[in-house]
C-alpha cells in the first residue's frame, strides 16, 4: 500500500447497514453497500462469503439466504454467530490514526482483537505498519423480545481521526523562543503512540510525560497468551518529567528465566512489560485485565480467585487484585503493584501436601483393614473446601478399599485426617496422598505417606488355616509318648537344654531304632 503525507485529519462517515430478521426463515439479514471513510481510509471484504465488493465497486455485507456465496439461511432466532474479519479498514496515511463504529442497535456488536470497537474511548489503532484492521461482527439473537421480522439496526457509523496532535500542547506559547513553553513538565498531557506488532505485542512511546502524575496507555486488549484472557490498560506514575518507551509482550507460557510459580498458583497466561530505559522510571503500576466469563468457567475459577503475580528478584509476589466490573460475558480485573515486569495471571487454588503420618500397622494380611493417619498442610493460596483427598498405592492399582474424605483446610493451615483401606493383593506398597487438589497442585515434598506389607496369609497361619502358638509342640496323642502333654513338665526341652551326653544317648537310640527297622524288614515271612 502506498503512502501519501497526512499528518491531520478528522474524516467521519455515516453508512447506513440494514439488519433484519426474516420473518419466512427466522434467518438475520445484514446487508447493505457501503463507501469508503477518506482518501486515507477505506473498507474492504474479508476472507468470507458474507462481504464482498458489488458492482458499484462499494463493499456489501449480505448473510441472508438471497446471497449466492453461501449454502444457509443466516442466523436464526435463537443463535449466536460471529465472523472475525467480516470486513477489514485499510489505512494509507503516515500519522497514528483511530476508528471505531458506532450504531443504536441491538444483538449486533462489532469487535476487533474480540473486543468492541463502538466508542471513541475503544477505538481501533491505525499505524502506516498496522494498516489493515480486521472488523468482526457478533450477532446475538437471544436477546429478550426478538422475533423474526424485528429490526436489529437502522444504521452504524464509521468514525476516523487522527490519533495525536499535530504539534506537543505546550502551553499558549508553542513558539519554542526557550520560555516556559519549552519546558516539558508543563506539558497537559503526554503524547502517547501505541504500536500493534501483533496481537500479543505492544509498543509504547509516551513523549512529555509529566512527573508525579498518573499516565494511562491503552492497549487495546492485548493477548495474554489466550485470546480470552486480554490486558487493556496500563497506568502508572513518571517519579521525573520525561519520555517513557516499553514493549508489553503477552505469553502463553512462562518466561524462560523466572522461577516456577508457587503451589496453588495456576498460571492461565503471562505478559511482561520491558522498558527502554535501564532502571525503570516508573511506580504505582496498575494493569487492568479483562477475562471471558467462558475462560473462567473452563479453568473452574471465580472471578475473585483470578490473581496477578509479579516476577521480584525473590520469586513471584502477589499483586494487589480486585474485581472493579462484572458483565455477562467479561469481568474486568485491576492489579495493582509498585512496579513493572514479567507477570502471571493465575487461578488461585488450594496445594494440599502431607507432613506427618501414622499407619496403625507395618504388615496386614489381604482384607485386613490399615488406617493412615496424616497430618495435611494447604500450602496454596485458596481455602480448600469439601476437598477430597483418598489414600492410594503409588501404582494405584492394589487398594481394595474406596475410603474418600472431604476436607476444609484454609491457606497455610494444617489437618489431621484417618483415611482406612484394605489390599486385595500381597505385596510390598508405598502409599500416596491422592486427590484433585494433591496431585495436580502440590509442589516441593511429595506425598509419599510410608510403605506397607501385604503378606500372602495370617500370620502363624497353617495350610489348612489351624492357628498355632508359639509353645505348640506336635505329639502323637495321649499316649505318654515323649512331647505329649502328660509328658511330666507338659513340654519337651528346649534344644538348648541338651549337653553332648544327652547328644550322644539320643544318637544310641536312633541307631537302635534304625537297627530294629533294618531286622524287620530283612525277617523272612
Amino acid at each position: 500500500m502506498s503512502s501519501r503525507a497526512s499528518t491531520s485529519f478528522l474524516a467521519l462517515a455515516a453508512v447506513a447497514v440494514t439488519v433484519l430478521l426474516a420473518v419466512s426463515t427466522g434467518a438475520v439479514v445484514l446487508y447493505q453497500p457501503i463507501d469508503p471513510i477518506t482518501d486515507d481510509v477505506a473498507l474492504q471484504p474479508g476472507d468470507n462469503p458474507y462481504a464482498y465488493l458489488d458492482e458499484g465497486g462499494e463493499l456489501a455485507i449480505d448473510i441472508t439466504e438471497d446471497n449466492p456465496r453461501i449454502e444457509h439461511d443466516g442466523v436464526n432466532v435463537g443463535a449466536f454467530a460471529a465472523q472475525e474479519a467480516l470486513f477489514y479498514i485499510t489505512y494509507d496515511g503516515n500519522a497514528t490514526a483511530e476508528a471505531w463504529i458506532e450504531h443504536k442497535g441491538t444483538g449486533v456488536t462489532f469487535v476487533v482483537d474480540g473486543e468492541p470497537v463502538e466508542s471513541p474511548e475503544r477505538a481501533a489503532r491505525l499505524t502506516p505498519e498496522n494498516d489493515a484492521v480486521p472488523v468482526g461482527v457478533r450477532i446475538d439473537t437471544r436477546v429478550a423480545g426478538v422475533v423474526p421480522g424485528d429490526r436489529l439496526i437502522d444504521e452504524i457509523s464509521v468514525h476516523a481521526r487522527a490519533a495525536e496532535p499535530e504539534e506537543p500542547p505546550y502551553g499558549e506559547n508553542p513558539s519554542g523562543d526557550g520560555g516556559e513553553a519549552d519546558d516539558p513538565s508543563l506539558t497537559t498531557d503526554p503524547i502517547v503512540s501505541v504500536a500493534r506488532a501483533s496481537p500479543s505485542v505492544r509498543e509504547v512511546t509516551l513523549r512529555s510525560v509529566v512527573g508525579g502524575d498518573e499516565t494511562a496507555v491503552d492497549l487495546r486488549g492485548l493477548r495474554v497468551g489466550d485470546p480470552a484472557i486480554r490486558l487493556d490498560r496500563l497506568t502508572f506514575v513518571r517519579e521525573s518529567p520525561g519520555d517513557v518507551e516499553f514493549a508489553v509482550r503477552g505469553l502463553s507460557d512462562r518466561p524462560a528465566e523466572a522461577p516456577p510459580p508457587p503451589p496453588g498458583v495456576d498460571p492461565l497466561g503471562y505478559y511482561a512489560v520491558e522498558f527502554a530505559e535501564p532502571g525503570q522510571p516508573v511506580a504505582e503500576a496498575t494493569a487492568e485485565i479483562v477475562v471471558d466469563r467462558d475462560r473462567l468457567a473452563a479453568a473452574g475459577v471465580a472471578p475473585e480467585r483470578v490473581a496477578a503475580y509479579r516476577e521480584t528478584e525473590t520469586g513471584w509476589e502477589r499483586a494487589e487484585m480486585r474485581v472493579v466490573d462484572e458483565g455477562s460475558e467479561t469481568v474486568r480485573l485491576r492489579a495493582a503493584t509498585e512496579e513493572f515486569s514479567a507477570f502471571a495471571v493465575a487461578a488461585e487454588r488450594p496445594a494440599l501436601a502431607p507432613t506427618e503420618t501414622n499407619l496403625s500397622d507395618e504388615e496386614v494380611a489381604p482384607g485386613e483393614p490399615l488406617t493412615v493417619a496424616v497430618d495435611i498442610e494447604n500450602r496454596g493460596p485458596a481455602p480448600a473446601r469439601d476437598e477430597t483427598i483418598r489414600v492410594e498405592t503409588a501404582d494405584a492399582e492394589a487398594v481394595a478399599g474406596d475410603e474418600a474424605v472431604a476436607v476444609d483446610i484454609g491457606p497455610g493451615a494444617t489437618a489431621t485426617e484417618s483415611v482406612t483401606v484394605r489390599f486385595s493383593e500381597p505385596g510390598e506398597y508405598d502409599l500416596v496422598l491422592a486427590g484433585e487438589a494433591v496431585r495436580t497442585r502440590a509442589t516441593g515434598d511429595g506425598p509419599i505417606l510410608g510403605s506397607v506389607t501385604v503378606t500372602d496369609q495370617a500370620e502363624g497361619s497353617g495350610d489348612d488355616g489351624t492357628e498355632f502358638d508359639a509353645g505348640d509342640r506336635v505329639g502323637n496323642g495321649d499316649d505318654g509318648a515323649p512331647g505329649s502333654a502328660d509328658d511330666g513338665g507338659g513340654s519337651s526341652p528346649e534344644l538348648s537344654e541338651f549337653d553332648l551326653s544327652d547328644l550322644a544317648g539320643l544318637a544310641a537310640l536312633v541307631g537302635i531304632v534304625l537297627a530294629t527297622l533294618f531286622l524287620v524288614r530283612r525277617a523272612p515271612r
